[in-house]
């Protein structure tokens, strides 16, 4: 990504950031003054999510695995809140879960037309990854805003793809949407660090690209 395109992105996320801000605060607090820094974190999330070896992170993948681990990964980093009961441990199938059985990941099988025509019926099971910044203030914090995005690809499917004729290659999908990932992430990072009055669920979703899924 050229840097100058990494200069735009940062000046979106400040004002994403200061609106956010302004919505869920009485005033607005004092952003990140080493935009350099956060420039180096989006650049670095971005190359990471579309690097060659997450094989454009398609929807029951292991790229797409590797790449919901690793924003679960940075969610924990940040000290967010997992919502999510971790079912498939038995100590965990009880009335009242410990908080160890809490995870970042929302597991479901995906299944849809896209997937149909791939010779999967079935489906294929996936994650959205999930987190919380409850609100500061307690008259407030029953009342949500939903920053999201779609962290999978197209892998090397040529369904959707601008591309066709380069068949099975790989599609990177840094632009969609590992920059937009990387847009929640640094999100996340600055209002974990000072909480808004409303609580702010953070969301990266997969199957986007296999029908809004």
């Amino acid at each position: 990504m050229p840097s100058t395109r990494v200069s735009r992105n940062h000046a979106l996320l400040l004002s994403i950031a200061a609106l956010l801000s302004a919505g869920c605060r009485s005033t607005v607090p004092a952003l990140d003054p080493q935009p350099v820094a956060a420039d180096d974190r989006i650049l670095a999330d971005v190359a990471w999510l579309a690097d060659a070896q997450r094989e454009g992170r398609a929807t029951g993948t292991p790229g797409n695995d590797s790449a919901a681990a690793y924003i679960a990964r940075r969610f924990g980093t940040l000290g967010l809140v997992p919502l999510t009961v971790d079912t498939a441990r038995a100590e965990c199938r009880v009335a009242v879960p410990p908080s160890e059985c809490r995870t970042f990941l929302q597991p479901f099988v995906a299944r849809g037309v896209e997937l149909v025509h791939a010779g999967r019926p079935d489906g294929v099971r996936s994650q959205n990854v999930i987190a919380l910044i409850p609100g500061s203030d307690p008259a407030l914090r029953g009342q949500y805003l939903v920053v999201g995005a779609h962290y999978d690809h197209l892998g090397r499917s040529t369904a959707g793809a601008m591309d066709p004729e380069a068949r099975s290659a790989i599609r990177n999908g840094a632009d969609d949407n590992a920059s937009g990932t990387a847009a929640v992430l640094e999100l996340a990072r600055r209002l974990a660090a000072a909480a808004p009055r409303r609580s702010v669920i953070l969301a990266a979703f997969t199957g986007e690209e296999l029908g809004l899924l």
